[in-house]
């Protein structure tokens, strides 16, 4: 029951998210939207941002389920750039009203978990330091969500297969590369 309510006001926020920017919605808004009383609001959550960060990561878990591996982070990275896609006005509301730097941690949070299922499968992943890992996962993550958030400031013209497609071969070309030399240095 709490998670089809969690899902409920989700689905409120994304529905006024098409309407109006993120800073524009009050918790009164939500609730009235999803049929629901302000203090079922706040059982589930302390505030709005609460409520998107959950919304972002549970949407995030469910595109990249099954697709962690160095064979799969190209379809994972891709449905991410079609869901983006597909709800362009909603996202260009909130990246209009949310600061770069809380849309950065949102979406490096999904590529880190994204790029640590791909390290574990690529030759020499598993060898590394944590710190090494740690510091090579954040280092691409940093990379693609930038990539993401410049082709959300162009109003995410550029085909989703295009952009997936670029970044894949760069990021696989050079990954493991990078992991043979931090192995190198290492030993």
């Amino acid at each position: 029951m709490a998670q089809t309510t969690k899902r409920a006001l989700a689905a409120s926020l994304k529905e006024l998210l098409l309407q109006k920017p993120f800073h524009k919605i009050t918790i009164s808004d939500i609730t009235q939207h999803c049929g629901v009383n302000r203090m079922t609001f706040y059982y589930h959550f302390h505030d709005i941002y609460d409520l998107a960060n959950w919304t972002f990561e549970e949407d995030a878990a469910r595109l990249l389920s099954g697709r962690m591996s160095a064979q799969d982070w190209r379809d994972g990275f891709l449905a991410i750039l079609q869901e983006l896609r597909k709800n362009r006005q909603m996202i260009l509301n909130v990246c209009r009203s949310v600061d770069r730097q809380t849309l950065d941690r949102y979406l490096c949070k999904a590529m880190c978990r994204l790029l640590n299922g791909v390290l574990d499968e690529m030759p020499g992943g598993r060898d590394l330091s944590q710190e090494d890992r740690d510091f090579i996962v954040s280092f691409y993550a940093h990379a693609i969500t930038g990539i993401i958030l410049e082709w959300a400031d162009s109003g995410l013209k550029e085909e989703p297969e295009a952009l997936a497609r670029r970044t894949d071969r760069l990021c696989l070309c050079s990954i493991d590369r990078v992991i043979e030399t931090f192995l190198r240095e290492e030993g």
